[in-house]
């Protein structure tokens, strides 16, 4: 070898050395400290809605959810024990386990176990009995007496129960249980014990009925003795998490706690005044769509509040709930009908508790809600907001909207009109300053605001919609408030639309009905020519109004498209966005996506023109909203539309798509112009967290790819059709 070569390879072989020495004595000691990092937790796990595991073995819960909370910030690895809360407590105080939730603070047990500085939520208890028991009533606390009282061995409730019944000299018996809540209320069931306390949380409504409330108590993540390191690290987590998002310990109970989504149970009370009662006969305001109105044909109730009913008709588990809708012309003469005896409740009404006590109502939470808009001229709607006096127009006997300014804007003045037409009129000819009306209503006023070069300005609130009841109808205001949370959101949402849109769609046969007498005289003088002349223009007019003037220009907050009434890709984006939000805080959420295409628009476009283009678009969509009526329907592209089912719809939705396609060859074969045949390509697919990995764009990404799928499969079938191609 040179010699000149010889040193450069020795230093070279040398330095190598030195770094693989370094590296075996400095590496291990740097994996160990970023092991070390990773603190092994073991935590408690009692089946409860604090810790549940569904079907699919997932995770869920009050605690759960909190302790990964904890676990993003300190970096803790948790393994879980299971057991009965009793049987958990006792390992914690043995030092058996590190953590463990829902435990409330005693003296004699902070000697034992350490609690941490920040509670993790409220809880309340309750005495509850089987929902068929007669013996034990609210409305006689002293029928406890002698009855056994059943408690969790070594939980706060005895103690909370012996205070609560020494203040109402309650002389009970109280048996101590040690089996889990499923195991307690199995042996409340079967006589074992007469009534039995345990959380609200753990409230089954199916098998419970609850009494009365004998205490509350904060409650606390704790950590054994021997894990001090631990006690440090979780306060920390916790304040930061209370720094983040003060409500975050409300939004956990609202999540797992509060009974919510499942069939309401009605007490032997309730059920009792039913038998007796009959239908709960409710008062509603007519035309007031999208909400309720009398159906012209039927004379029956139609609108979203008809959909409700029918929902909320069957969400009793234990009963049969039937209403009979009356109509009124004002929420003013419902209430008449109510403070009279003739309705037993009045929809909709919007009163505040005080409003309410003024006239002697009460008021169940609110059904539905929507924005409102102020509709003003369109030359004033930047400078509406700077303006320093209003003054509204209101509709004579709608008592809902004057409550609804006195909470919202107390300043303004009121001017009354008979009806929403005459305060529009006002508006434009500048005796008033604007009109309130909810967005779901807009259709209705939509075209007369584009003859009179009206327009719309959000006001940033909302108006609720609930039941009145009468002062003292105590027992029917009970029902009443339980159906008022049986109606998923969601079905509710679902309905306002599907109706606002109708309504829409029917405007034009209003149209013709009002100018029927015209029509008529035109008919009898001119030949047949003119009178299809005449009717293609009065057409073609409704079509204009209807393409380019619907709602242009509603607040950035309602995205509807102008052609179809339907919400628009803004909105979809939103919905999906809305969806995902809930699937990242854990939720369960049972949802589809479809994505439908329609056929050959551009064709129609260029053989028939724009026009019967639109008219394919507007009537494909009225077959979507009809067959996914309960379901959010949007408009996302020129020929694209999207639908996201939930709740009925998604439950039934094989049944669904098997009508939509039943319809849709109903459509092909009834017509003759291509125009008038609806031909959609759709995918529709539910959600799956596996394959989605948690993301509902990945849903709708999905369904996408399966409507693109059918839509080359179509297009192949027509290719090697000879009907189509003749046709074509």
């Amino acid at each position: 070898m040179h010699k000149n070569l010889r040193k450069p390879i020795t230093k070279g072989i040398v330095v190598a050395l030195v770094c693989i020495m370094l590296a075996v004595v400095l590496l291990p000691p740097l994996f160990a400290r970023a092991d070390e990092g990773r603190k092994k937790v073991k935590v408690g796990w009692y089946e409860t809605p604090f810790n549940t595991i569904d079907g699919n073995g997932r995770r869920s819960g009050y605690a759960y959810e909190y302790q990964r909370k904890i676990a993003a910030y300190t970096g803790w690895e948790y393994e879980y024990v299971e057991g009965t809360w009793s049987e958990l407590f006792q390992k914690l105080e043995n030092g058996e386990i590190d953590l463990m939730s829902d435990i409330s603070y005693t003296e004699e047990r902070a000697e034992k176990i350490s609690y941490a500085s920040v509670p993790m939520g409220t809880e309340k208890y309750f005495l509850y009995v089987t929902t068929d028991n007669t013996e034990i009533t609210p409305d006689k606390i002293s029928t406890i007496n002698g009855k056994r009282v059943g408690v969790t061995k070594g939980t706060v409730q005895q103690r909370y129960f012996e205070t609560w019944a020494r203040r109402y000299g309650i002389r009970s018996e109280i048996v101590e249980l040690d089996g889990n809540e499923t195991e307690s209320i199995d042996a409340l069931r079967a006589g074992e014990v007469d009534a039995y306390i345990t959380l609200d949380a753990y409230y089954d409504p199916e098998r419970l009925s609850p009494v009365c409330q004998i205490g509350a108590s904060d409650f606390y993540f704790a950590v054994s003795k021997d894990r001090s390191d631990l006690l440090q690290e979780l306060n920390s987590a916790m304040s930061k998490i209370q720094d983040e998002n003060h409500f975050y310990n409300q939004e956990l109970y609202e999540k797992y706690l509060k009974s919510s989504g499942k069939n309401i149970f009605l007490s032997a009370e309730e059920k009792s005044w039913l038998s007796k009662h009959g239908a709960i006969r409710v008062g509603y305001q007519d035309n007031y769509m999208a909400f309720c109105a009398k159906d012209e044909n039927t004379r029956e109730l139609t609108g979203a509040l008809k959909d409700f009913l029918d929902h909320a008709s069957a969400s009793a588990g234990n009963a049969k709930i039937t209403f009979a809708p009356i109509a009124y012309n004002t929420v003013s003469d419902a209430l008449s009908a109510m403070d009279k005896g003739e309705v037993d409740c009045v929809f909709p009404a919007n009163f505040t508790a005080y409003d309410g006590e003024t006239i002697g109502i009460v008021m169940t939470q609110p059904l539905m809600n929507s924005e409102m808009v102020a509709v003003v001229k369109e030359s004033e709607i930047h400078s509406f907001v700077q303006k320093e006096s209003v003054t509204v127009a209101i509709n004579e006997g709608n008592i809902n909207y004057e409550r609804f300014l006195d909470d919202h804007f107390p300043t303004w003045a009121r001017a009354v009109y008979p009806d929403t037409s005459e305060g529009l009129k006002a508006v434009a000819a500048g005796d008033a300053d604007c009109v309130l009306i909810s967005t779901y209503r807009f259709n209705n006023i939509s075209k007369q605001c584009e003859k009179l070069k009206l327009s719309t300005v959000s006001t940033g609130v909302a108006m609720d919609y609930s039941f009145a009841v009468k002062e003292g109808n105590k027992v029917l205001y009970s029902i009443l408030s339980k159906v008022a949370g049986a109606v998923p959101k969601s079905t509710v949402s679902a309905a306002l639309t599907y109706y606002s849109v109708e309504d829409a769609k029917l405007s034009f046969w209003d149209y013709v009905k009002s100018h029927l007498a015209v029509i008529l005289a035109v008919l009898s003088f001119v030949i047949l020519g003119i009178c299809v002349l005449i009717w293609r223009s009065i057409h073609l007019e409704k079509k204009t109004h209807l393409e380019h003037h619907l709602v242009n220009d509603l607040s950035r907050r309602v995205n509807y498209d102008a052609l179809t009434s339907v919400r628009n890709k803004g909105a979809f984006k939103e919905y999906i966005f809305g969806i995902q939000e809930r699937l990242d805080k854990g939720e369960n959420v049972e949802f589809a996506v479809g994505m439908l295409d329609c056929n050959d628009l551009k064709k129609i476009n260029d053989v028939h023109g724009h026009d019967k283009g639109d008219e394919y678009l507007k009537a494909t969509c009225r077959l979507i909203c009809r067959v996914f009526r309960h379901s959010a329907v949007f408009r996302i592209g020129g020929d694209e539309f999207a639908v996201v089912m939930m709740g009925e719809d998604y439950q039934n939705r094989e049944a669904i798509v098997k009508r939509f396609e039943e319809e849709q060859e109903m459509v092909c074969r009834d017509f003759k112009y291509d125009w008038e045949k609806i031909r959609v390509a759709y995918g529709i697919v539910a959600y799956d967290p596996d394959l989605d990995h948690s993301s509902a764009e990945a849903t709708m990404n999905r369904a996408d790819q399966v409507m693109y799928e059918n839509k080359k499969r179509m297009k192949v079938g027509r290719d090697f059709d000879p009907a189509y191609q003749k046709e074509g």
